[in-house]
């Protein structure tokens, strides 16, 4: 499976292309300390700087990262993996949902949809996220 390990520039051109998609309160507050490591394959992983901000990526956030990620490197990312900042990503000894050694962890898919349903959706989330957080200030 070839890997591929973006550039500092790869690495600033996806995340002014998230602050600018997601807006600077959002990304500010989940994407801090985020980092893409590699596209292995058709996966991208990345890191995060705490276990919450990883679930909420991979949760929230992963079809906007795998698709700004596939314009800036262009290289096809069908999937994305985020983990807390300093975690291996192809090991067995640190499962993240506690499989034992005969199943497979899942993996976060999103599927490709028409643009305008895949931005509908998008500021769906973005919005509810937006208001959440800003519930959480006031």
């Amino acid at each position: 499976m070839p890997t591929f390990r973006p550039t500092e520039i790869h690495q600033l051109a996806i995340q002014a292309k998230l602050n600018y998609a997601l807006g600077a309160r959002v990304y500010d507050e989940v994407f801090a300390g985020f980092e893409v490591l590699e596209v292995a394959g058709d996966e991208l992983r990345g890191w995060a700087s705490s276990e919450y901000r990883a679930a909420v990526i991979d949760i929230h956030f992963s079809a906007e990262v795998a698709r700004i990620a596939q314009a800036v490197l262009r290289r096809p990312v069908r999937r994305t993996s985020f983990l807390l900042r300093g975690m291996k990503h192809d090991t067995d000894e640190q499962p993240a949902w506690g499989f034992d050694g005969g199943s497979s962890p899942p993996i976060a898919l999103f599927a490709i949809t028409s643009k305008r349903r895949a931005i509908m959706e998008r500021s769906k989330g973005v919005r509810s996220l937006r208001k959440k957080l800003l519930r959480s200030r006031s």
